[in-house]
């Protein structure tokens, strides 16, 4: 694996952590309202957006001293977000049972 390819892997699971994390705080916030599945709906389309506006950008603009390896960067992103959607839906089950 090239150096290229190393960063772009960490880039990608760093946004993939920061889709999680807001997630949690969604569930979180959504969990104390009474209006649980418009909130949890509406900030999955508020993070979704964000996620493409910032996988764009970084895929688009040379905003770092390496070149973007698209398939290190794109997997990575979606191996975190997959793994944390998966604990999420869990966490939301085992919670309400």
């Amino acid at each position: 694996m090239t150096e290229s390819a190393l960063w772009s892997a960490m880039v990608g699971v760093l946004l993939g952590l920061c889709y999680v994390v807001s997630s949690v705080f969604v569930v979180l916030f959504a969990q104390r309202s009474s209006q649980f599945v418009p909130i949890v709906l509406g900030g999955m389309v508020l993070r979704m957006f964000g996620a493409l506006v910032a996988l764009v950008i970084i895929i688009q603009f040379p905003i770092f001293p390496f070149p973007v390896v698209l398939l290190a960067l794109t997997g990575a992103f979606l191996i975190v977000v997959l793994i944390g959607l998966f604990a999420e839906l869990m966490w939301i089950i085992r919670r309400k049972a």
